[in-house]
């Protein structure tokens, strides 16, 4: 146990060290080598280019997808499972009429069907089968935040008395205000759902204080309700939401479908896009952009599913929560914990179906401008203390010699290169290409130096292209503009963008480092769980 906690210990050190071997090398081949650097600024710049080029094209075809899968009525879907063999002859003949740009789409959805046809009878069920059991965690958010939520789950469509609504509250918010609310949304909501109560966390000496503790506590209380109801956990999908998340009308629709369709449902994670815009008119433009690259970088992986993870909220069987024991409740980043416990549990049979129908979320506000961008910074630190993933990841590959190497190898390295290029990868771009010319005075008069930022320049010229891209799409994710705002407003969500390079920095590079150093470090620099406050600003 002792070796293994020294292993452990050593590998906390790697994702840190290795950030700061990367941070530190272009000054010292600066001083003695600076051709070489330079040559690396070139290639590292194409990288980037060709890189966001790449990941452009996933967010386009993400948008697409969306706006495709937005027109669907897919409770209607749910019920046509009912007669599986007119749904196949339907979809047949649907693909005999698309256009060339979505048979891909029909053909796949028509095999999913095919496949579901071939599975054992007492595999299929019926979407009346299914219980949807949303779990809203709650510390200290304002009423009508937790009230927002669970109004839209009310009104979607898809049929509210199949839900189960469970708010998660914790027993150090003190008061009796925390009960009031939840009273008052069981008195507006109580005739909607199947049920919605409440649980209270107590914090426990082994436990992180944070969202994991309190939603293993509620998924335990859980448990024993549905035991007592008799509702078989196969049937039960539990979608683990923060309390600010308001979903679509159609994601229990979506939800439903996929897990009625899938093959190893039980075996899955299902995934939705996070949209942080509930509020995005009101937040400063930096936060703005933040938010913006959040919710893109999760509809480019939706776009790659075979590595998608978990990410803040997501769906899971209740067979599944049972299997793994609900969530872990000491560590910080419970989302992505949940991806990897469940891939080990089930001997690595275990992928996240995306989902294109989304959540929205707020994005980050405080009470003043530097508030705000302190909070902004603390969850992004908070995001980036992910890493805390790479050693889980390494130990738990070398327990389970039954996962083909490769899997496994796969997502130690993702996890290990998606730190450091997150922590590196702006300030190299920003500032590397300048490090030669500064500290070699014997390269300043060399043809090389001359036409180094000229080069570089060109090179990063070109990915605007993608910043245009997602300029667009940015705009028609936006809820419609509040008429207390002037068109002027309208005017800043295109110009912020040319303010990436500054977001990228210092609220993507800068906490990153810190997050991965104060992992490095251990001891007192550790991270705890960092709530981030919610302020309610907009009606529904």
């Amino acid at each position: 146990m002792e070796s293994k906690t020294r292993l452990h210990r050593l590998l906390e050190i790697v994702p840190g060290a290795v950030t700061w071997m990367v941070l530190c090398t272009p000054f010292i081949l600066g001083l003695y080598t600076p051709r070489y650097l330079a040559y690396f600024v070139i290639f590292f710049d194409l990288y980037w280019l060709i890189k966001a080029m790449y990941m452009g094209g996933f967010l386009i075809s993400s948008h697409i997808h969306m706006e495709r899968d937005k027109r669907i009525n897919w409770f209607d879907r749910c019920q046509a499972l009912l007669d599986l063999p007119r749904a196949i002859e339907e979809k047949k003949a649907e693909l005999a009429t698309v256009g060339f740009l979505h048979k891909k789409k029909i053909r796949e959805e028509l095999s999913e069907l095919v496949v579901l046809q071939d599975q054992e009878p007492n595999y299929l069920k019926r979407w009346d089968q299914i219980y949807h059991l949303v779990l809203l965690p709650h510390y200290k958010d304002e009423y009508q935040i937790i009230r927002s939520a669970v109004a839209s789950c009310a009104h979607g469509n898809f049929p509210s008395q199949k839900m189960i609504i469970v708010i998660a509250l914790e027993e150090r918010e003190e008061g009796e205000a925390k009960f009031e609310k939840v009273k008052k949304i069981q008195e507006e909501f109580g005739d909607y759902f199947y049920d919605i109560f409440y649980t209270l966390h107590a914090d426990a000496p082994n436990e992180i204080k944070g969202k994991s503790a309190n939603i293993k506590w509620a998924g335990k209380v859980i448990q024993k309700y549905i035991d007592e109801k008799g509702i078989p956990y196969d049937d039960i999908m539990v979608s683990a939401f923060d309390g600010d998340t308001r979903v679509s009308s159609e994601y229990f629709g979506c939800l439903t479908y996929k897990y009625l369709i899938t093959p190893e449902r039980t075996k899955r994670t299902y995934q939705p896009i996070p949209l942080f815009n509930n509020n995005i008119w009101e937040v400063p433009f930096l936060v703005r952009l933040v938010s913006f690259g959040s919710s893109f970088w999760q509809m480019i992986e939706s776009c790659r599913p075979y590595r998608l993870i978990n990410f803040s909220s997501q769906a899971m069987s209740l067979r599944t929560l049972v299997d793994i024991d609900f969530w872990d409740e000491k560590i910080v980043s419970e989302d992505s914990r949940q991806y990897y416990r469940a891939f080990f549990r089930y001997h690595g049979n275990h992928q996240a179906i995306p989902l294109f129908t989304p959540v929205n979320m707020d994005a980050v506000l405080g009470n003043s401008l530097w508030q705000t961008f302190k909070y902004q910074y603390y969850q992004k630190r908070r995001w980036a203390w992910g890493v805390e993933n790479f050693p889980y990841l390494v130990l738990e590959s070398m327990a389970h010699p039954e996962i083909v190497f490769w899997k496994k190898f796969i997502l130690v390295w993702r996890i290990f290169i998606g730190s450091v290029e997150w922590s590196t990868a702006s300030l190299l771009i920003a500032f590397a290409g300048w490090l030669p010319i500064l500290l070699n005075a014997d390269f300043r008069d060399s043809v090389l130096a001359y036409n180094l930022p000229i080069i570089a320049r060109n090179i990063l010229m070109a990915t605007w292209i993608g910043i245009f891209a997602s300029t667009y799409i940015s705009l028609k994710l936006v809820p419609p503009r509040p008429k207390n705002y002037p068109k002027a407003k309208a005017i800043e969500m295109i110009v912020q963008w040319i303010f990436v390079p500054i977001t990228a920095i210092f609220f993507g590079s800068i906490p990153a480092i810190d997050a991965q150093t104060r992992m490095m470090l251990g001891g007192r620099f550790r991270l705890g769980f960092w709530v981030t406050p919610k302020k309610f600003v907009r009606p529904d």
